[in-house]
């Protein structure tokens, strides 16, 4: 079957009703006006059946849709990349104007601590805008290769662990409180 413009404009009739959307909704809503696609009679709901199979409406749907949603994920990614890109340049007029108010300031003026915080805080907001850390937490001598690392610890203490281990280990919580 050749498309139509009567089969064009049902078709975006029945994409427009959305995802509540039936055959049976579009044949109500042509029964009430069918001059929607151009003629004066309203088709039979097996002729609509039969447009929608020969002409793959779910097909075209499934198209549309995915299209759409595409779209709105490339829409929602230039938004962020449009806001950190602003984020990052405020980032860096924040840095900017920290290091302007600091040049400023005489050697006994104390407001050289919002200079400085100003200075951090655009070097944190552009770091973030560009997607990279604001802080490096490093833990030192207490983890080695995921394990606690217990070179450190006395004899003494390495038994009152095992103690602590054992009943705990065996539900005895005197042991624990002790």
């Amino acid at each position: 079957m050749k498309e139509q413009t009567r089969h064009r404009l049902a078709f975006n009739l029945y994409f427009r009703l959305g995802a509540n959307r039936s055959l049976e909704a579009l044949h109500g809503v042509l029964q009430e006006d069918p001059s929607q696609i151009g003629v004066k009679r309203p088709p039979s709901r097996s002729t609509l059946e039969a447009w929608s199979s020969a002409l793959r409406w779910q097909d075209r749907l499934v198209d549309l849709e995915r299209r759409a949603a595409d779209q709105d994920r490339e829409d929602q990614l230039k938004v962020l990349r449009d806001m950190n890109e602003r984020h990052a340049r405020e980032g860096l007029a924040l840095q900017q104007k920290g290091i302007e108010r600091l040049g400023t300031l005489a050697p006994e003026q104390l407001s050289a601590s919002d200079a400085i915080r100003a200075i951090n805080d655009g070097i944190r907001a552009e770091r973030l805008a560009r997607g990279e850390p604001t802080e490096h937490i490093r833990q030192e001598g207490e983890m080695l290769h995921g394990h606690i690392d217990l070179s450190s610890f006395s004899n003494e203490e390495l038994r009152r662990l095992a103690e602590l281990a054992d009943g705990h280990a065996a539900g005895d919580s005197e042991t624990e409180s002790r």
